[in-house]
């Protein structure tokens, strides 16, 4: 497994490899304050090795870099897996925004203080 990294002034974009092939990937955005995680994923192959978990502990480093004070994300109410996944890393719920993606599902809003 190898690592593949991006940082731009306002993005982070991370991947890890695996024989040459993205298995799992995350990119994260500055904000005034706080960061967004805009996108996470884990081709299925490579789920519950510690992946995604690697990749938010090296977002929450950049996070910290650039004096963020908190990260943010939104995942579907019906994504167990990834739920699990952020409370076990300290994400906390925020709040709901109802019918958020095209088929109608409502989407959780977590926070993780810095």
């Amino acid at each position: 497994m190898t690592d593949k990294m991006s940082s731009e002034a306002q993005h982070l974009f991370l991947s890890r490899l695996d024989a040459g092939a993205t298995v799992a990937t995350i990119e994260i955005m500055r904000g005034v304050d706080d960061a967004e995680i805009l996108h996470i994923e884990t081709l299925p192959s490579h789920r519950r090795q510690g992946l995604a978990q690697s990749l938010l502990a090296e977002a929450f480093d950049w996070a910290r870099q650039h004096q963020r004070q908190a990260v943010w994300l939104e995942v579907r109410a019906g994504n167990d897996a990834a739920i699990n996944l952020y409370r076990k890393t300290g994400f906390v719920q925020i709040s709901t925004r109802k019918r958020y993606y095209a088929d109608g599902e409502d989407a959780l809003v977590m926070k993780y203080t810095l």
